[in-house]
């Protein structure tokens, strides 16, 4: 406890004698952390363009439990595909992988 505080101190201290240099640090940073962002976005784009064109919900959920090493909640998951834009519930009844579609992303 004592030593996060004194890091938060150091912090403080840092930003009011020399903002331009933690600033500077702030943005490298937020840089690196959005590389790596961008990288596992383009990795799940990769993986997914490999699954089939359409799929039941209960093909997803196979397919998406074999190929992802996911702790979290299921339907958090496929939210964060039809939100990225990686896949589309159809009127169909079927998911609609928008990888595999040369014009639609």
């Amino acid at each position: 406890m004592l030593r996060k505080l004194s890091l938060t101190r150091y912090r403080q201290k840092a930003w009011r004698e020399q903002p331009e240099r933690m600033e500077h640090i702030r943005q490298q940073a937020t840089e690196a952390a959005k590389a790596i962002k961008d990288e596992k976005h383009k990795s799940l784009v990769e993986l997914v363009s490999t699954w089939p064109e359409r799929m039941t919900s209960e093909e997803l959920k196979q397919i998406a439990q074999r190929d992802i090493d996911y702790r979290g909640k299921y339907s958090s998951l496929v939210y964060r595909f039809t939100r990225k834009g990686l896949l589309r519930f159809d009127v169909d009844g079927k998911w609609l992988n928008l990888c595999r579609l040369p014009n639609e992303q």
